[in-house]
């Protein structure tokens, strides 16, 4: 290896050395540490050991905090924290309980599985938490379990599945906002991609669903919640402003502010908020909320690190490696495809796999004339698919954790993830045989 190849490689090590921070922890003690102290670990050592000696400390220091100033990780954070905010507040306003027993008022007691699994779909892209559905849904479907004979592991799936299918198209997801702001792609456009390839998964699970369901004795009193007062129903209305307008081109802090105003509003007129105690939640929100405050600071740490990595040639010598094996738009989605997989594997956090991965694939996109929108749906899509079944994901170990088994009892009823997997795969040969027709 020559003396530039060489210092091209050293400069793409603090990546590597950060993903082997989180994967030796695990290995080592049993559990994974800090993403944000590996990531910390990982950029002091690309400001003290990956620069050549002419460049001084304080020009290091500088080169990284303007990586981290970038328009992107500013953007990303901005989202971030008016997601929060606008959680907190509708769930402080009883939005969140009130959207699960309206769900559960409407949901058919004749299709009590595909039902539930698309109500926890819609749940989930309202709220743009998989870990929020989640926790939401599955104690109300491990009920479920309880009166009709569904294995508690195939309820489980149902949920896992659907909590990830929301994740993904939702537009206050931190996976849609790190996907869509690493490629520079449109919000509204990264979700109809996403939309037409999840469409496709999401009705071959309701079909395999509804086969199951014919099997079963279904007690409807199971799925009767009451009568739905109309204070429930105007409190789900900010959640219904972000799921309508999110197609729309119009960006996705205005709809985010849009919703936290709505939602304020409502507090204040159901006197649950006083005025002046509303103006305080733009600070509470978002303190409220320690994974969302990780990530907002590891936004600008993987920021700053990568604009680091970049400057020493480390982004160009992984493309030029990447680019002895890549010859067509195909075989760039494929390597896109691998690349987003084993950092999922590794991090076992979808955000951070996307954040890592992200300017990397829109350099491989933009060599090959891959759509901002096709690159930015893929990565999302693909650590969707990823955390939802890895074993040791936050996702299936909440899941089983509430369910009181093992999650590898799970992966086999997690049957949005194969199905999205497999029309992911097709996609891919959509690819290739439009590719040999032109």
């Amino acid at each position: 290896m020559n003396t530039e190849r060489k210092l091209s490689f050293i400069a793409l090590t603090p990546l590597i050395l950060f993903v082997l921070l989180f994967l030796s922890s695990v290995c080592i003690m049993g559990q994974a540490i800090s993403t944000l102290f590996a990531c910390f670990i990982a950029v002091i050592y690309a400001i003290t050991c990956t620069f050549t000696s002419d460049v001084s400390l304080n020009k290091r220091i500088e080169l990284f905090i303007l990586g981290s100033a970038q328009h992107t990780a500013l953007a990303t954070c901005y989202i971030l924290y008016l997601s929060a905010i606008f959680t907190y507040v509708v769930d402080l306003i009883g939005g969140t309980k009130a959207a699960v027993a309206i769900g559960m008022s409407v949901l058919p007691t004749h299709l009590i599985l595909p039902g539930f699994f698309s109500l926890v779909s819609l749940f989930a892209v309202a709220i743009g938490s998989s870990m929020g559905a989640i926790a939401a849904f599955l104690p109300i479907g491990l009920g479920i379990t309880t009166k009709i004979s569904v294995d508690p592991a195939l309820m489980c799936g149902l949920v896992v599945g659907g909590a990830m299918l929301g994740d993904n198209l939702s537009i206050i997801s931190d996976t849609t906002i790190a996907a869509t702001q690493t490629t520079h792609c449109k919000m509204s456009d990264k979700f109809k991609a996403n939309f037409f390839l999840v469409l496709p998964a999401f009705c071959l699970t309701i079909f395999v669903l509804s086969f199951i369901n014919k099997g079963l004795t279904v007690n409807t009193e199971i799925v009767t919640t009451g009568f739905v007062s109309f204070w429930e129903c105007i409190s789900v209305l900010p959640y219904a402003i972000v799921f309508f307008l999110a197609p729309l081109n119009i960006d996705v802090m205005a709809i985010l502010t849009l919703g936290i105003g709505v939602a304020m509003g409502i507090g204040i007129w159901q006197g649950i908020l006083a005025p002046l105690q509303a103006t305080g939640l733009l600070l509470k929100g978002f303190s409220a909320n320690e994974s969302i405050q990780e990530v907002f600071i590891l936004v600008l740490f993987v920021a700053g690190l990568s604009y680091l990595v970049e400057y020493n040639g480390g982004i160009t010598y992984l493309i030029d490696r990447f680019s002895h094996k890549i010859k067509t738009k195909t075989s760039a989605e494929i390597s896109i495809i691998f690349l987003v997989f084993f950092v999922n594997m590794a991090v076992a956090i979808n955000t951070i796999a996307i954040l890592v991965t992200g300017p990397v694939a829109k350099h491989i996109a933009d060599q090959f004339g891959i759509k901002k929108q096709r690159v930015a749906s893929l990565i999302d899509i693909v650590a969707c698919i990823c955390q939802g079944i890895l074993p040791y994901a936050p996702q299936l170990l909440l899941a089983a954790s509430l369910a009181k088994i093992s999650p590898i009892i799970i992966l086999p009823y997690l049957h949005y993830q194969w199905f999205i997997a497999l029309i992911t795969i097709v996609s891919v040969g959509i690819t290739y045989i439009s590719e040999r027709n032109d």
